[in-house]
């Protein structure tokens, strides 16, 4: 049987950066200006700085477990079942957080040219028909994904080397250091608002440890391209960031796509429609593989008997997760209908949160002491940053799963008690037979 090739260096690297850099930078870099005016670059790279200490405890874990699943084979096997369900949970709604999230980012974008668009009723359209297109399985998604990577890239490369001239000087001098907006908040306040933002720029970082086991000599290998790959990343989004402040300036918060508004001053009012259809085109093909993928973290977590019921995991004769993906793509829904694209990419840093955290505590344990207590104390200050309604919500669905986890561990230890007294039941009564006879 042919053995699958395996990924060279220069393949996790370009698979790193096409899964980090997204619709974050293009659409939030108003927000994090709002939050923090041209400070807003400092936490640009503070974030990425936190980020590249906490990959490095997904890649020191990924050495140990080489098996699929990231966050919750590093919780499972080192601290139990009980945080290893909780953290493969918080996996799969990670991925349907971040399905919700693109959608309403999606919608945000064509509004720059559709302004009248009915948001939440095309939303729900998209959700349903991508998972009833989920459910017969699909082999275009590879294919659709190589080109919107490559869509991504030329919208970058484009945005700098076209944009690059409008940069001046005065948007950065002292009158705008800081919006009114970021007053309001409090310069520190602000600042953390911004630097919890800015990590959603950052959470596709965890495919690559994830697939360390596809990599040639991932010991060797992983950390190396890691570091490559994220500087690269932190490097594109702070020039990104500097150009649109430098071209807008306060302007910057008056506009739903900055980067778009930036290139019509190249290229005139076409320039708005061309970005914003470039850049809905790359979003659209993560959408469309976070609905493939997602139903599959919790079918796994099925067949791996992890308290998830047995029945998540059928396939249907399309070889797809009935039920994973009507789950998927119901809590989908919920979530989309749940907010802005603003507190949904909060709710995905949240999270991410929990496995970050998570991932910095088995380091500890592991004795990978400097690199946990790293990710552990980025992780409690990113805790910080988090809005009131994020907070509660992302709280409330932990409280749900531990319900949940300890409804369904008490049904089990019910059923083994039924089955053992069963058991017993019968040899007594296989006793008394062989007796009589």
């Amino acid at each position: 049987m042919k053995e699958n090739k395996l990924l060279s260096p220069a393949a996790i690297f370009l698979l790193g950066v096409n899964s980090i850099i997204g619709s974050g930078i293009f659409l939030l870099s108003g927000k994090i200006y709002e939050d923090a005016g041209i400070w807003s670059l400092l936490a640009i790279l503070c974030a990425g700085l936190s980020i590249f200490v906490i990959a490095f405890a997904y890649a020191n874990m990924s050495k140990i477990y080489s098996k699929n699943g990231g966050a919750f084979v590093y919780a499972k096997e080192t601290f139990g079942r009980f945080p290893g369900f909780i953290v493969g949970m918080v996996t799969w709604l990670l991925g349907t957080v971040t399905l919700a999230t693109e959608v309403s980012v999606l919608l945000t974008a064509m509004k720059m040219i559709l302004p009248n668009l009915n948001s939440r009723l095309i939303g729900i359209i998209i959700i349903l028909a991508l998972g009833i297109i989920s459910y017969f399985g699909s082999s275009i998604i590879a294919g659709l994904d190589n080109l919107t990577s490559f869509v991504k890239i030329v919208l970058v490369l484009v945005f700098i080397f076209t944009c690059l001239w409008l940069v001046r000087g005065l948007n950065f001098s002292s009158p705008n250091l800081l919006t009114a907006s970021s007053a309001n908040l409090g310069g520190f306040k602000g600042f953390l608002s911004a630097y919890g933002t800015v990590f959603f720029f950052f959470t596709g970082f965890s495919f690559l440890p994830v697939n360390a086991e596809k990599m040639k000599n991932p010991a060797k290998n992983l950390p190396k391209m890691m570091s490559l790959v994220m500087l690269t990343c932190l490097a594109v989004y702070l020039i990104i960031q500097t150009i649109t402040i430098g071209a807008l300036g306060p302007e910057l918060t008056k506009t739903l796509v900055p980067a778009a508004t930036a290139f019509s001053k190249i290229v005139g009012s076409i320039g708005i429609p061309l970005f914003v259809v470039g850049i809905c085109f790359s979003i659209f093909g993560v959408i469309v593989a976070t609905t493939f993928n997602t139903p599959t973290i919790l079918a796994s977590l099925a067949q791996a008997h992890e308290d998830v019921p047995m029945f998540v995991s059928k396939n249907n004769r399309f070889g797809t997760p009935t039920w994973a993906i009507i789950l998927t793509t119901v809590c989908g829904i919920a979530l989309f209908l749940s907010g802005n694209y603003v507190f949904l990419s909060g709710l995905t840093v949240f999270m991410s949160f929990v496995q970050y955290l998570s991932t910095g505590l088995a380091n500890i344990k592991k004795k990978f002491l400097l690199i946990g207590i790293g990710s552990v104390l980025f992780s409690l200050v990113l805790l910080t940053s988090f809005t009131l309604s994020v907070l509660i919500l992302g709280l409330g669905i932990l409280i749900l799963l531990v319900m949940i986890y300890f409804v369904v561990k008490l049904d089990d230890d019910e059923r083994e008690k039924w089955l053992k007294e069963h058991q017993e039941k019968s040899k007594g009564a296989d006793v008394n037979t062989v007796k009589r006879l």
